[in-house]
């Protein structure tokens, strides 16, 4: 067999319930995704926080090769308030 058991989905207002077995513990940060008719909840990975993520995103980044060309970054004209 491979580990499944039966799970109780109950509905508390717009929100699903998931009711897990005994013994199954899922970490407390934990994402889930639906891939067909399977849903599947998983460990998160190493840190949720935004800043994690971003970081994890431009990891996978290359690098751009082209240059841009140099601009004259004036200072705001003032303004009255």
């Amino acid at each position: 067999m491979d580990g499944s058991q039966p799970v109780r989905i109950t509905r508390e207002g717009d929100h699903q319930v998931v009711h897990l077995p005994s013994g199954v513990a899922v970490p407390a940060d934990a994402v889930v995704r639906q891939d067909g008719e399977r849903l599947i909840i998983e460990k998160a990975g190493p840190s949720m926080g935004s800043s994690a993520r971003l970081l994890a995103v431009l990891a996978t980044l290359q690098p751009i090769g082209e240059r841009l060309d140099p601009f004259d970054d004036q200072p705001p004209e003032p303004v009255d308030l």
